[in-house]
This record gives C-alpha cells, structure tokens and sequence, in this order.
C-alpha cells in the first residue's frame, strides 16, 4: 500500500504541476490577446485549448495519473452526502459568486482554489485516512496569497487595471499548484 500511495502522490505532482503550467500558459496568452483588443470569446477559447493541450500531453505521458485520479474519486463517492455538500460548496461557492461579486473575482478565484483544496483534504484525511499533503499545500498558499494580492491591490490601484490584478491572481493560483506539485514529487 505505501507504494501505492507514492505512485498517486507522484501523479498528483505531475498533475498539479501541468495544472499550474496551463494556468499560467492561459493566463499570458489571455493578457496577450485583452491587450490587442480580441473579444472574450476568443480569450475563453484559448484557456479551453490551453488547457486540453496541457492536460491531454499530461494524461498521454502519464499512464497512472487516470487510475490515481478515479482512485481518489471512487473514495470520495463513499462520504457521506453531507461530507459532499461541503466539499462541493467549498470549491464551486467562491466561483459562484464571482458573477455577482465580480470585482471581487481575483480574491474569489484564490478563494474557491483554497478551500476547495482543503476541504478536499480535511474530507479524505477524515473519511480515507489518507493525508494528501499537495493538496492542503495547494489552498494554504492559495489562501496566503489573497491578503497578498489585497496589499499589490491596494498599493498600485494607481497604475493596476483589474486586469492585470486578474491576471496576478491566476499566477498566484499557478504558484500554488506548482509548489503542491514539486511537493508531492519529492515526497518519500
């Protein structure tokens, strides 16, 4: 079983790690195309491609990522209904809220990033006996990073747009899962 579980972590660190890539890929090709003035659906179908790109040379090169990740997944289906309700509501509320706190959206982005990491990882602690560390590292920097990006906010809303504070989210949120992910690959 311990070997088992340094496969998963191992997939888990690649996985994170072609997350962050993507995240970050996405965001300099979406700052690239606002600043030329493409329209937003093109800037959505760019972080669509990018990361189907990503993720698809991730999942080809990496044959126990799939078969770690359903693992995971086929645990989590055994939690109690409430136990998914809060691991739903941590992930996804932020990111709901964005439409109507949209000026607000880079906080809410580090936010749904954070908790939904660690609640995914109190839940499989809890429920599997299984400490995913890369995942708690994930939402802890995530949330670090939102006080962060207030004070960058606060500091330079002279000569920031919100944009460009955007943008400086999304590579906090990179960060996160890069560090998770080089985490998880040097885990013993």
């Amino acid at each position: 079983m311990p070997g088992n579980l340094g496969i998963e972590s191992r997939a888990f660190g690649f996985l994170f790690i072609s997350i962050a890539i993507a995240v970050l890929t996405g965001t300099i090709i979406n700052e690239f195309l606002s600043t030329h003035g493409v329209p937003i659906y093109y800037q959505l179908l760019s972080w669509i491609l990018v990361f189907a790109l990503i993720l698809g040379i991730t999942f080809t090169k990496m044959n126990n990522l799939f078969q770690s990740i359903r693992n995971r997944m086929k645990n989590s289906i055994k939690w109690p209904f409430h136990a998914k309700i809060i691991n739903g509501l941590s992930w996804a509320g932020p990111f709901l809220a964005i439409p109507i706190f949209y000026p607000f959206s880079q906080y809410l982005i580090l936010l749904g990033i954070g908790t939904g990491n660690i609640s995914t990882f109190l839940l499989i602690k809890y429920y599997s006996n299984y400490k995913n560390k890369e995942q708690f590292i994930v939402g802890i920097i995530a949330i670090i990073m939102i006080p962060v990006l207030f004070l960058v906010d606060v500091l330079l809303s002279s000569v920031l747009v919100h944009q460009h504070i955007l943008a400086l989210s999304r590579i906090f949120v990179a960060i996160s899962y890069g560090v998770g992910g080089i985490y998880a690959l040097n885990e013993r």
